[in-house]
């Protein structure tokens, strides 16, 4: 009988890790792109130097969470995604705006794909 219970409490621990893990990578990613719809504002109303710092703002924050994501996820999703970010901030730079948003959409939809493999779907687990 103690074994039903360590393993009902190991069972319970991982779905315990598992939620966390899950939260923190989504409110990661959701908050990168809001921050991204922010700049493509900004973008939009040709406010390139407010862009270019939000951009830097961003690629900063990234960089930050990388490090505890890389603990959690593939690496090459992580690093993709920053290496992305890099881009947008440079077009922003150098005002090529179509360049800027033609990045902007790709990392949006990297976020949203690395969230979304994050959540317990049948294609998830399968």
């Amino acid at each position: 009988m103690k074994r039903i219970y360590i393993a009902v409490i190991f069972l319970l621990f991982a779905a315990v890790i598992s939620g966390i893990e899950l939260g923190y990578v989504s409110a990661k990613t959701d908050l990168i792109v809001s921050k991204i719809e922010e700049s493509d504002e900004l973008m939009v109303n040709n406010d390139y130097k407010k862009a270019i710092e939000l951009c830097k703002n961003i690629e900063k924050e990234w960089n930050e969470s990388a490090e505890s994501i890389n603990m959690l996820l593939i690496h090459d999703y992580v690093d993709s995604i920053g290496i992305n970010i890099s881009k947008m901030r440079s077009y922003a730079e150098n005002s090529s705006t179509d360049l800027y948003f033609a990045e902007s959409a790709g990392v949006k939809k990297e976020l949203t794909s690395l969230k979304e493999s994050e959540f317990p779907y049948l294609e998830n687990l399968l």
